[in-house]
């Protein structure tokens, strides 16, 4: 349990600064994100849970292949801010969600890049779903800092691609050079319009 919070610390510092720091350049690795589905349920009459399952894409816009991990231990964080015209008024909501095993062993240092890994060729793309938590409330309740009003927002996903030390990484790029670049840093999405709205009729959350 520490090793986890300590890991989502880290990433959380990494995220942040990907949001804080203009980007110089155009990334070797693009990330973008689309909604496949929303799922709701009811917590209380004024306030429900919904689920959104996000197809992810790693997409490979440089000249080198990529070697990505795709394993278990992934950290995603959520920031999500109301749209223009919404009528709660500007705020931001983050959601730090978790992939995480910790008695589950993977083969990382590795000679080679094991299965916990994909090769993305230059113009190729790997593909995850993950599944994002949020509150969502009515007018009648107080909305807090975890949860959105109904209404329209923009949703912007960032990604760690790494869990391991930074050292473990730098060794494992140079000792896997002829397969690939390992990626290792975070990347962030561009932001993508959703709409929460609480349906009529809905199940209690279980």
């Amino acid at each position: 349990m520490i090793r986890s919070l300590v890991i989502a610390l880290v990433f959380c510092i990494g995220a942040a600064s990907i949001f804080a720091q203009p980007k110089a350049t155009k990334p070797a690795l693009e990330l973008t994100a689309a909604i496949v589905s929303q799922r709701y349920c009811a917590v209380t009459a004024d306030s429900s849970s919904l689920q959104l399952t996000l197809k992810v894409q790693y997409r490979n816009a440089g000249s080198e292949r990529l070697i990505l991990y795709k394993g278990h231990d992934l950290f995603f964080q959520t920031r999500i801010r109301s749209a223009p015209g919404n009528a709660a008024g500007p705020y931001e909501v983050w959601v730090l969600n978790s992939r995480y095993f910790d008695e589950e062993l993977e083969p990382i240092d590795e000679v080679s890049p094991g299965k916990v890994f994909t090769i993305v060729p230059p113009g190729g793309v790997y593909q995850r779903e993950i599944v994002i938590g949020v509150g969502v409330v009515s007018g009648k309740a107080e909305r807090g800092d975890s949860a959105i009003n109904a209404g329209d927002h923009t949703l912007q996903l960032s990604v760690s691609t790494w869990y391991k030390s930074r050292s473990l990484a730098q060794k494992l790029r140079q000792q896997w050079q002829r397969k690939g670049l390992l990626w290792f840093d975070p990347l962030a999405s561009t932001p993508i319009r959703f709409t929460a709205r609480r349906p009529d009729v809905i199940a209690p959350c279980r």
